[in-house]
């Protein structure tokens, strides 16, 4: 390494996971544990000699809030790892995976901490095994402090007509986005159903060679578009479109000073440089956004990473695209421009339907690998990216190995998505004639429920209304809806009179 490297510099330093999959509960490790565990193999990671002193010299812990019911989760690690001194930091549900990174490099930029340690995990597994079992999957107390560090997300996720009506379910949200996106590529149902099942299937081929996936069993084309295990949920989206969060999966990373990893003998093989992490913090539900088939979000997270990249991101060597569900990664592949062609590699994981999705953390199983990954490919550039809320808040973050020329770039752009996102108003009483701009058809075991639609009026508006019209149903299924007249009365609506 060159002695011109500003000693703040924040290095990936040590990257570890840790997985199980036990029905018996005696067997299992809960979430802390599992945490713990990934912490120290990411300490050994590093190379260095004494693993137990670097541990205690973590100044801080932070954690994403899971599933678990720990109040305070780092202070919990920091008790076990012995490092009596760490700040613990909890980051609420809908706030960025990236946003977990860039408050761990501000921290070592400003000088508040030099070693700290960002992990996650989920024990949802062991859960459900108990649960089928009928008897309790313990957890250890926790502190009745709070953190010394919260972090909450600004604005709503979704809007109350979408609670009221069926559409909080974030698999039929992403589902109706991907109805409106075939309707803007002039798909039909039929082209958009075959083109879903081939490209999750291509996620799972993924997963059948990345031995920290949750399901490493391939899913063809045939699979994806449904059988007797793989069940609808909502239409187009059948169960294994969906993220897996029933998992028992963590991921730590080591982060340090450039200085405190020269101080402590780290090898510069072990270095991982953050290069640069983008990120919108705007937030607005979907039933308002204007152009459900777009993302400013994304559009301008990827014009300000390609920016400070000074390349395009279809270049890059190594790529994960946050995966929850298709739509998520088709809306990435439009906004930064990618094409299979030029880069059929998306995930390096197989996704959060394969690879698993632990709630609030996935994007640390796409960095962990993506370390590895970089750490064998010398001047390659790594992305990972990041979505909370409904495909609204979106980040993303760049990586490399190689000796970084410039300071990590840390930028915002919620103020530019802000102006660039249309909204409209909501009428929950609107009766009359609509039309329809997305929709979905909930399942019930494989069986269908209902049609649930997001309905432009012709004053501007939007109103959300579902029917369970059998025919109606079955319509939507096999044909275009979207762009259709239909006869609306407050929550319900049916074929036009």
């Amino acid at each position: 390494m060159t002695a011109t490297l500003d000693p703040r510099t924040p290095i990936v330093i040590g990257v570890g996971v840790a997985h199980q999959r036990s029905a018996n509960i005696d067997d299992s490790l809960e979430t802390i544990a599992l945490i713990e565990l990934a912490a120290r193999r990411a300490a050994a990671d590093t190379g260095v000699f004494d693993v137990a002193a670097l541990l205690r010299s973590t100044d801080l812990i932070s954690i994403p809030k899971g599933i678990w019911s720990y109040t305070d989760p780092g202070r919990m690690v920091a008790s076990r790892i012995h490092a009596g001194s760490a700040r613990s930091a909890l980051f609420e549900l809908g706030v960025l995976q990236t946003s977990i990174f860039r408050h761990g490099f501000e921290a070592i930029l400003n000088g508040d901490a030099d070693v700290v340690i960002i992990a996650g995990g989920e024990a949802k597994y062991r859960a459900l095994q108990a649960a089928i079992a009928g008897i309790a999957a313990p957890e250890s107390s926790s502190p009745t402090d709070p953190p010394d560090i919260v972090v909450t997300p600004d604005h709503d996720i979704v809007h109350e007509i979408e609670v009221q009506r069926g559409l909080r379910v974030p698999a039929r949200q992403y589902a109706i986005i991907d109805s409106a996106l075939r309707y803007a590529k002039r798909q039909s149902v039929t082209e958009h159903t075959a083109l879903l099942a081939e490209l999750w299937s291509s996620f799972s081929a993924v997963a059948v060679d990345n031995p920290d996936a949750w399901n490493r069993d391939f899913a063809s084309a045939e699979t994806m578009r449904g059988s007797t295990t793989n069940t609808m949920l909502a239409f187009p989206y059948t169960k294994l479109h969906c993220s897996q969060w029933n998992v028992d999966q963590s991921a730590a990373f080591i982060v340090c000073s450039y200085e405190r990893a020269i101080e402590l003998g780290v090898g510069s093989d072990r270095f991982v440089f953050p290069r640069a992490i983008v990120e919108s913090n705007y937030m607005a539900p979907l039933v308002r956004r204007a152009e459900m088939h777009r993302s400013p979000a994304v559009a301008r997270v990827g014009a300000s990473l390609a920016d400070a990249l000074q390349r395009p991101l279809d270049s890059v060597e190594v790529l994960d695209l946050y995966s929850c569900f298709p739509a998520a990664v088709r809306m990435q592949i439009e906004e930064f421009g990618i094409t299979t062609e030029a880069h059929n590699a998306l995930t390096i994981t197989g996704g959060m339907t394969f690879g698993g999705g632990p709630l609030n953390n996935y994007t640390f199983q796409s960095i962990a690998k993506l370390c590895s990954q970089l750490r064998t490919q010398t001047g390659a550039v790594g992305i990972a990216t990041a979505v909370s809320g409904i495909l609204t808040k979106f980040g993303a973050s760049a990586w490399s190995c190689s000796l970084p020329v410039d300071d990590i770039a840390l930028i915002e752009v919620t103020d530019n998505v802000a102006a660039a996102t249309a909204l409209v108003d909501v009428d929950a009483t609107f009766a009359g004639v609509g039309t329809i701009a997305g929709y979905t058809v909930e399942h019930d075991n494989g069986t269908p429920v209902q049609t649930i639609a997001i309905i432009d009026t012709p004053s501007g508006a939007r109103s959300v209304a579902t029917s369970s019209d059998t025919s109606i149903m079955k319509s939507c299924m096999l044909e275009e809806w979207i762009g259709r007249s239909v006869s609306v009365l407050g929550p319900t609506f049916t074929h036009e009179t």
